[in-house]
C-alpha cells in the first residue's frame, strides 16, 4: 500500500468472495501488492486452515451495514479503506467499485471497472443507454434500469426492486435476454412483478359517448401510369412522348394512397426497388397536342376498364414497337385487368421537373415548357367530368364510374370520457405468465402442498413435474363475471322450460323463445378456457 499522505481510498481486486461466516467479508489484494508477498509476512501461515481466520491478512469487512447485502464477485474492483493506513493489517473495509456500464452489472473485470476513474481514460467506452438529449437509443430499453431520482436495489441479472415517489416495483425477468455488453437491453413485457402504487388523484369514468367521423382508407398503390412529353419546349404543336404502366412494389410508405404526392415520382426508384419494369408502353412521335392527350387518356381509360382501345386512326403517329396501333398487342392482357386499383396517374420525373422549372430568371424555353406542361397537366384526365387532372389517384371502379382520390369510410367509435377527483387511491398488482397463490395451511382435494427446501426460492422443477408439482396440485381460478352469466342463463332456462308431457325431457327452448339447452351447453363446453383462468392457480 502506498503511504501517500493524502490518499484515503485505495484500489483492490477481489481474490475470494466465499465467506464461510456469511457476513459479506472479502479476501482482497491491494493493487500495489501481490498475494505471495502478503502471505509470506504471516508467521506459520497454513493456506488450508488459516484463510478466513483472524490470521488472514487479506480479509476486508463490508463498509455497508449487514442488512444491505452487496458482495462483489471474485476478480472485480473494490475500493478499500483503512481506519489507519499506518496499520494496514487492522480494521480494513471495502465498498463496491464502479461499473463501466449498467450492462456489465452481472460481473465485470477489475480493469474494466476502472473506466470512470482517473486510470481509465484509455479504456474503451461502451454504448450508453441514452443520447445526450436524454432520449433512449433503443425504445425497448426504457424502464430496464432505475431512472435518476428513483431508489433501487439491483440484482446481478434481470431482477430488481425499484422504489419511486409513489410506486414500489419488485421484478424478475425484466429483460428478454441476459445482460450483454454487445447489445442494448430489451425490456420483457412477460416479466413477473409485484407493483404497489399510490395515485394522488382518482380517475372516474363518465357515460360512454358515440362519435361518428370519416376516416381515410389507406391502401398501397398497386399500379402507376406514367406519362412523359419529351419535347415540352416545342412551340409548333408537334409532340413526342410515351405513356407507361408499372407495377408498384410496396417497399416504401411513400407509395400509399395517403402519401403518394405529385413530387413522389421524383423520389422513387425503379428496377424493382419502388416500382417494377415497364409492363406496357405506347410511344408516340410528331403528334398534335390533342392527339397526344387522347392517346394518354385512352391508355389511362384502358387501365381503368381493363381493356386498351385506341382507334386505328392514330396508327401513323404511334410506334409501339409492334407495328401500328391497330395491331398493338399488349405484353400481357392481364396488365390491364381490373386488379389495378388503386392506381396513380403521374407525370414522369423528367416531365415534372422540366415543366415546373419557372421563376423570375426563366428563359424563353422554360416559359414554353411551363406553358405546354400546364396544358397537358390540365387535359390529361380519366373523365372530362372529373376535375382532377395530370396527377390523380383512381381508387376504384364503382359500377363503371371512377372514384378519384383517397376514399373514406364512416367510423363509429365509442368514447368514454374521464375525469379526475382529488382523492388518492392505491393499487396492488401481481403479474406473471403463470401466477400461483399458495397457502401452506390449506389442504385441497388433491392434498397439501409441500414447500420444503424452497426457503431461498421455488425452482422451476417444483412448478412443472410429477403429480406432486405445483401445476398438478393446484386449481385454476374462476372469472366471476363469466360464471355469473352461466348461472343466469341456467336460471332463465329452469324458470322458462316446459315439458311436452309428464316424465319427458324438457323442450330444447324455454317458453316464449327464451334460453335454449344449446345456449347453456355452448357456455359449458368452453368453460375450461372462458370461465376458468388456467394460468392463475390456487390450492
Amino acid at each position: 500500500m502506498s503511504l501517500n499522505r493524502d490518499q484515503i481510498i485505495f484500489p483492490g481486486i477481489v481474490y475470494d468472495d466465499q465467506d464461510p461466516t456469511m457476513l459479506g467479508r472479502l479476501r482482497v489484494i491491494p493493487e500495489t501488492k501481490d498475494y505471495d508477498s502478503i502471505i509470506k509476512s504471516v508467521p506459520n501461515w497454513d493456506e488450508l486452515n488459516d484463510r478466513w481466520s483472524g490470521k488472514d491478512p487479506l480479509i476486508f469487512l463490508p463498509l455497508l451495514p449487514f442488512y444491505v447485502s452487496q458482495t462483489p464477485k471474485r476478480g472485480e474492483y473494490v475500493h478499500i479503506i483503512y481506519q489507519d493506513k499506518n496499520f494496514p493489517l487492522e480494521n480494513k473495509f471495502y465498498i463496491q467499485g464502479p461499473f463501466s456500464t449498467p450492462m456489465a452489472s452481472h460481473g465485470e473485470s477489475y480493469e474494466g471497472m476502472k473506466k470512470w476513474l482517473a486510470a481509465g481514460d484509455r479504456i474503451k467506452s461502451h454504448e450508453s443507454l441514452k443520447n445526450l438529449d436524454g432520449q433512449y437509443r433503443h425504445d425497448n430499453s426504457k424502464g430496464v434500469f432505475p431512472e435518476p431520482g428513483d431508489n433501487a436495489l439491483l440484482g446481478r441479472g434481470n431482477a430488481d426492486v425499484i422504489v419511486k415517489e409513489n410506486d414500489v416495483l419488485i421484478r424478475a425477468g425484466k429483460t428478454k435476454t441476459s445482460l450483454s455488453l454487445a447489445v442494448l437491453p430489451e425490456g420483457n413485457e412477460f416479466r413477473s412483478f409485484l407493483q404497489l402504487s399510490n395515485f394522488p388523484q382518482t380517475k372516474v369514468l363518465g357515460e360512454p359517448e358515440t362519435e361518428i367521423r370519416l376516416q381515410e382508407i389507406i391502401k398501397v398503390v398497386k399500379k402507376m401510369v406514367v406519362w412523359q412529353i419529351t419535347n415540352l419546349e416545342n412551340s409548333q404543336n408537334v409532340f413526342n412522348g410515351w405513356v407507361r404502366l408499372h407495377k408498384i412494389i410496396p417497399t416504401s410508405t411513400m407509395v400509399t394512397t395517403a402519401n403518394f404526392k405529385p413530387d413522389t415520382i421524383t423520389k422513387l426508384s425503379g428496377s424493382g426497388i419502388n416500382y417494377g419494369d415497364t409492363l406496357e408502353e405506347i410511344v408516340f412521335n410528331l403528334v398534335s397536342f390533342d392527339d397526344a392527350v387522347y392517346i394518354i387518356n385512352q391508355f389511362i381509360l384502358g387501365v381503368f376498364e381493363g381493356f386498351l382501345n385506341i382507334p386505328a386512326a392514330f396508327s401513323d403517329s404511334i410506334n409501339s414497337g409492334l407495328g401500328n396501333i391497330s395491331g398493338y398487342i399488349p405484353n400481357n392482357q392481364q396488365n390491364f385487368s381490373n386488379d389495378s386499383f388503386p392506381f396513380i396517374v403521374t407525370p414522369s420525373s423528367q416531365t415534372y421537373k422540366t415543366g415546373r422549372r419557372f421563376g423570375p430568371s426563366t428563359i424563353t424555353y422554360d416559359v414554353i415548357r411551363f406553358t405546354n406542361y400546364t396544358r397537358f397537366h390540365n387535359k390529361i384526365k380519366l373523365s372530362n367530368s372529373k376535375s382532377k387532372s395530370g396527377f390523380f389517384l383512381v381508387s376504384e371502379n364503382k359500377n363503371g364510374k371512377p372514384l378519384i382520390g383517397p376514399q373514406s369510410e364512416i367510423k363509429k367509435e365509442t368514447i368514454t370520457p374521464s375525469n379526475f377527483i382529488n382523492d388518492s387511491i392505491t393499487y396492488g398488482v401481481l403479474g406473471a405468465q403463470r401466477v400461483y397463490l399458495l397457502s401452506q395451511d390449506s389442504t385441497g382435494p388433491k392434498g397439501q402442498i409441500s414447500l420444503q427446501q424452497t426457503l431461498y426460492g421455488i425452482p422451476q422443477d417444483k412448478f412443472i413435474g410429477n403429480e406432486k408439482s405445483l401445476s398438478n396440485m393446484t386449481y385454476p381460478t374462476v372469472r366471476g363475471d363469466l360464471l355469473i352469466i352461466l348461472l343466469k342463463q341456467m336460471f332463465k332456462f329452469i324458470t322458462s322450460h316446459v315439458h311436452p308431457e309428464a316424465n319427458h325431457t324438457p323442450n330444447p327452448m324455454g317458453e316464449g323463445g327464451g334460453i335454449t339447452i344449446k345456449d347453456v351447453s355452448d357456455i359449458l363446453n368452453d368453460a375450461d378456457n372462458t370461465i376458468l383462468n388456467q394460468n392463475i392457480r390456487i390450492n
